[in-house]
């Protein structure tokens, strides 16, 4: 482990990075909330103008300020989690070919029974895997998704205690990316995790708020603690953190890695939002202004014309409605709004030549519906996502579901990319807190969830050959089928039955060995010469 004034070193010379990280995957976060910079601005300023008038006081009408958010990053992020981790990624050990197959016996030989494999001894490895990971999976991995896509990586923590080299249960979980600070390795073209620095804010023995450092390598663990700024302490220092005892709370670890794991959206670290944002950013700009032009034609602005009527009245106070005086003990007056009069009074008065007109707005709806049909459009290809409302609907052909889905296609299949690699990483992980070979491969199973013409696709499947595609592969892709590892269980138990009914069988008419035959004529003898 690092003394302490290198640590610090770390932590100063990467804070600048992990800071503007942070602002990135914090506009993620904000526009996943629906809380997007239409939020803050609103549409062309109407905030700024609604403070002028105030201010001025000359004005009693209002300009509306609707702030419409569409939500729309939501939706996408939710659409590629949805079809990459509805049915969470599943592993599986590949078959052992040394494994010695057991020769059919003669009932297999007449039924054309293939030679059976016997019990591949990584199945005991695999259900040990599977237990570690427990039920938690599916939600994890759909979260780590999510995370990816908005801040461009999603980051996993593991842990189990040990005592006296006696493991207690493997537990896991995925953290806020905003609270983990990685430092690679650069002196390498594969950057490897060197340390890692796991920033969060708690509360210490005393009460008191302060910041905690985690720095991690892959032998120790560093606890470091900074109290926050104060106008007596603007810049605190960071220093180790002690134990009741006294001594620095540094403590070895048994994970012989990092016990994080990072999950990358692609390779480039770059989360969803910037592919799209300006033209989220238009959108509700565009729906926000169409508001307020609905909400203020509601508003008349009046034209008064040669006012003739009465132009300032006395002031009051406000408290005691007292009309208020100057220092000689004159009235003071102010001018009179004419709009707020003839709110009030519903009449004015002027002269001959004078008059009173409305004046209405007009929305531009032609311009603004073509400008939102464009910014649509341009939206989902640039999101690489599915449009909810297709030109086309009702029974398609897989090639037109394809063809819909192939932008979301391209776009999972990046982060599938970087998943995978990672997913075996936890593998390995897993496999060093079993004590077993970490060497082990595992084989990994992804599957889309999208709409599909399950009949074309049933048809597929049972017109290919076994010789270009297993019964256990056609399992796995049959649409009807979500779990085919208990669907090929149920499948080989069927065979077994069946296989047990054709031997009864067979032995009923044919006759087993040592067994008597059933009743009925008797045959005949050799020495009857065949006569009936």
């Amino acid at each position: 482990m690092q003394d302490l004034a290198a640590i610090r070193k770390f932590i100063e010379n990467t804070q600048q990075d992990y800071a503007a990280f942070c602002k990135q995957a914090q506009e993620g976060f904000d526009y996943y909330d629906n809380n997007g910079k239409i939020k803050n601005t609103g549409a062309a300023a109407i905030h700024d103008v609604n403070d002028f008038l105030k201010k001025k006081g000359a004005n009693p009408l209002h300009s509306a300020d609707n702030r419409v958010g569409l939500n729309l990053h939501s939706i996408v992020v939710d659409q590629k989690a949805g079809y990459l981790f509805s049915t969470p990624p599943s592993f599986d050990l590949p078959a052992d070919e040394t494994v010695q197959k057991k020769k059919p016996g003669l009932l297999g030989k007449l039924f054309g029974k293939k030679p059976e494999q016997k019990a591949n001894p990584d199945e005991a490895l695999l259900q040990r895997v599977n237990d570690a990971i427990g039920t938690q999976w599916a939600k994890v991995v759909k979260q780590l998704g999510i995370d990816a896509s908005n801040t461009g990586r999603a980051w996993l923590t593991y842990w189990y205690p040990q005592k006296n080299d006696v493991r207690g249960p493997l537990d896991y979980w995925f953290i806020n990316p905003l609270t983990v600070w990685p430092i690679y390795d650069r002196s390498t073209v594969k950057k490897r995790l060197k340390y890692l620095i796991h920033c969060y804010f708690y509360l210490d023995a005393g009460g008191n708020p302060v910041t905690r450092y985690e720095f991690w390598d892959d032998n120790e663990v560093a606890y470091l603690v900074r109290p926050l700024a104060t106008s007596g302490n603007p810049a605190p220092a960071i220093d180790f953190e002690a134990l009741p005892g006294g001594e620095y709370n540094v403590q070895q670890h048994a994970y012989g890695r990092i016990p994080f794991i990072e999950f990358r959206n692609k390779a480039a670290l770059l989360p969803d939002l910037p592919m799209y944002k300006d033209i989220i950013d238009a959108e509700e700009k565009v729906i926000s202004g169409f508001c307020n032009d609905v909400d203020d034609l509601q508003e008349i602005i009046w034209v008064i014309k040669n006012y003739s009527g009465q132009q300032s009245a006395p002031a009051y106070d406000e408290k005691t409605g007292k009309p208020l005086a100057d220092a000689e003990g004159n009235p003071i007056s102010k001018p009179i709004d004419l709009l707020q009069m003839l709110k009030a009074r519903k009449w004015v008065s002027v002269d001959d030549k004078g008059g009173l007109e409305a004046v209405h707005g007009e929305v531009p709806y032609e311009a603004r519906s073509k400008l939102l049909e464009i910014l649509d459009k341009e939206f989902w290809i640039a999101a690489k996502a599915v449009d909810p409302a297709p030109d086309t609907v009702g029974n398609q052909s897989g090639v037109y579901i394809s063809f819909l889905y192939g932008e979301l296609e391209e776009k999972a299949g990046l982060m599938e990319a970087e998943f995978r690699s990672s997913i075996d990483e936890f593998l390995r992980a897993i496999l060093h807190y079993l004590g077993v070979d970490e060497t082990k491969q595992f084989v990994q199973t992804w599957k889309r969830t999208k709409p599909q013409n399950a009949v074309e696709t049933s048809q597929i499947i049972a017109q290919t050959p076994d010789t270009v595609m297993s019964d256990e592969t056609k399992t796995k892709v049959h649409p009807l089928i979500d779990d085919w590892q208990a669907e090929r269980a149920q499948i080989e138990k069927e065979q077994q039955e069946r296989e047990k009914n054709l031997l009864d069988q067979y032995n009923q008419q044919a006759g087993a060995p040592g067994q008597k035959q059933p009743p009925g004529k008797p045959e005949p003898n050799a020495n009857d010469g065949g006569a009936a």
